[in-house]
């Protein structure tokens, strides 16, 4: 579905005229030049009026997913020659990361957010990839003039950030204003969990030992698991953090060995040390076919074998949703096609298809808004998108996708390829939130 369409479908009159008049509490964007961006924001593309920026991990072994993220979000604006209804906007790419950290950083993602709240004529943030860093994010935005900023997240799959955990204050704390901005386009870990789960005991697995990172996804996504993981019957041997500033976890899979686990869960993202976890793994307690290795969706990314080299291979990996590369329907599969020509690469990342959706679900809201932040964020929920590029699919009114199918990758050959899609029941899903 393009936003050409949606604008001949939601006549978006008079926006000139409700920037004009728009009450107070509801100001509009006030069209100004663009001022008070991050620092680490990349120069802007195209010469609109208005902003959108994305906010992703771009330093570090999460790079080469977050280039594609921000390469679809580009070209999905190109081919609307950067015009969303009546607004004409520019693009600009932010790094939420650092060097040193290689990977996303708290600090960061502050910076960021305090720049956006200050930026007037900013229509939207899509991002982040990490859930932490949307942790921090979301709620600044959300105190923006005007309604808050919307944000949708192409990857974002923490269950937390729009629905009730057994965390105090989820999901209210990031909308301190009472008033949602927030949307996502992938599968939340809860249906992640208990795919994951639901793929292990087809599997024939019975034992398994499970790590996280213990950042908000990974210590989310690894308790959706063991839920599920009990449900169906499956014995948890252990749920415990790795420390990502480690340099080697011998020690801590010979403690596990003795446990005598059929499977090692991982919950987390690759640049908290992941090859090196993977290594040691395979080094203790065997190859990938004698002890099963199963990552979650933060271990989809080109830079798992890369980093963790033939250690990675037989390696399962799940995504939040459908395989970019293996899409069927006809908006997917011209997407993947627009986008290879483009970039001139054989393979999509995990969610770059999500990042092109994100734009879409970004764009549709703004389409229908009456010009205010207020009302943008008001129509990120409850989209239709028959056609969307990630399938068909609703946004709910707590902001997630109507989707439930997970992905199941392998590691061959050094690249990841699709093997099943799991559609895990909701009342395994719902045992996995506890």
């Amino acid at each position: 579905m393009t936003i050409r369409r949606l604008g001949s479908c939601v006549l978006l009159v008079g926006v000139v005229a409700v920037l004009a008049t728009a009450a107070a509490s509801a100001r509009p964007l006030s069209g100004s030049r663009v001022s008070g961006l991050p620092n680490s924001c990349s120069k802007p593309v195209g010469k609109g009026k208005y902003v959108i920026a994305s906010d992703f991990p771009l330093q570090g072994s999460l790079r080469p997913l977050s280039v594609q993220m921000s390469q679809a979000i580009k070209l999905e604006l190109k081919k609307r020659h950067y015009k969303i209804g009546k607004y004409t906007v520019q693009y600009v790419s932010c790094d939420d990361s650092t060097a040193a950290k290689g990977s996303w950083d708290p600090q960061t993602c502050t910076n960021n957010a305090n720049s956006y709240k200050s930026v007037s004529n900013l229509l939207g943030v899509i991002g982040t990839y990490n859930s932490g860093c949307a942790e921090i994010i979301a709620p600044i935005l959300n105190r923006a003039p005007g309604g808050g900023i919307p944000m949708v997240s192409p990857a974002n799959t923490y269950v937390g950030l729009t629905k009730k955990t057994g965390v105090a204050g989820e999901p209210q704390k990031y909308f301190p204003t009472g008033k949602r901005n927030y949307a996502r386009v992938a599968v939340p870990d809860n249906f992640q969990g208990a795919a994951d789960a639901l793929y292990l005991k087809r599997k024939g697995i019975k034992r398994v030992y499970v790590l996280n990172d213990a950042e908000a996804y990974g210590l989310g996504i690894a308790n959706n698991f063991v839920r599920a993981a009990k449900k169906l019957g499956l014995k948890v041997l252990g749920n415990s953090k790795w420390d990502s500033n480690q340099p080697n976890y011998q020690s801590l899979y010979q403690g596990i060995a003795s446990k005598h686990p059929q499977a090692i869960f991982l919950g987390g993202i690759v640049s908290n040390n992941g090859g090196q976890l993977i290594k040691d793994k395979v080094s203790v307690l065997g190859n990938n076919k004698k002890v099963l290795l199963l990552g979650s969706d933060g271990f989809n990314d080109s830079a798992t074998p890369k980093d963790a080299g033939s250690a990675a291979a037989g390696m399962y990996i799940t995504i939040g949703g459908s395989d970019p590369n293996k899409l069927s329907n006809p908006s997917g599969r011209a997407f993947v096609k627009a986008f290879k020509r483009a970039y001139h690469v054989k393979t999509l990342e995990a969610y770059t298809a999500y990042a092109a959706q994100a734009t879409l679900v970004l764009a549709h809201a703004i389409v229908k808004s009456n010009g205010t932040r207020l009302s943008m964020d008001k129509h990120l929920f409850k989209q239709k998108f028959p056609k969307g590029i990630i399938g068909s699919f609703k946004i709910d009114g707590t902001g997630d996708p109507t989707l439930a199918g997970v992905t199941v990758d392998v590691v061959k050959s050094g690249k990841i390829k699709p093997v099943t899609l799991v559609n895990p029941p909701l009342s395994l899903a719902k045992a996995a939130l506890g």
